[in-house]
């Protein structure tokens, strides 16, 4: 069994050469299993932590958004409009990625440098189901933007989104 071990090894060996790949000297010599260590991550700066971050948030994958958090990211960092990463959930109707955000402390009330909040991404949007989780945990609707001057409501209604509007609480 050893020689036919060896033999496997050593036409391995050689194959490698032929087929443009760099011999490993150590197959050849046993047929003893080397025991290789996964290689340890390489530590991750906070900038590239926060991005990837945002990119998990943009994308709605909730997996990735909890594992950075464990890592350390920060979930309620703003860009330097304001923007948090709970304006860019709302804004594409991540209704899981919006809860978690919530979870963990991000302000649902949270300005950009023009006034919007996440509710007014929502509304623009139409995500229904996003409106309504920020509502229960106090998005305050009637907030206007310092730009166009406009609410949540406003938004909706701009849209002709009635039931958007009425779910904001215009009747």
């Amino acid at each position: 069994m050893e020689s036919h071990s060896k033999t496997f090894l050593n036409t391995l060996f050689l194959m490698t050469g032929l087929i443009g790949l760099a011999p490993i000297p150590a197959l050849a010599v046993s047929a003893t299993p080397t025991v290789i260590a996964a290689p340890r991550p390489t530590p991750v700066g906070q900038r590239e932590l926060n991005e990837q971050l945002w990119l998990a948030c943009l994308s709605g994958n909730l997996g990735m958004l909890r594992q950075l958090v464990d890592q350390g990211a920060n979930p309620k960092i703003a860009t330097r409009n304001g923007e948090t990463a709970l304006h860019a959930a709302a804004a594409r109707g991540h209704v899981q990625i919006v809860q978690y955000l919530i979870q963990l402390g991000v302000s649902v009330n949270a300005r950009t440098t023009n006034g919007w909040t996440p509710l007014h991404h929502a509304a623009r949007f139409g995500h229904v189901s996003v409106a309504n989780i920020l509502l229960r945990k106090g998005a305050n609707p009637w907030i206007a933007t310092y730009d166009a001057k406009k609410s949540a409501i406003q938004m909706a209604l701009d849209r002709h989104d009635l039931r958007m509007a009425r779910v904001l609480g215009w009747r």
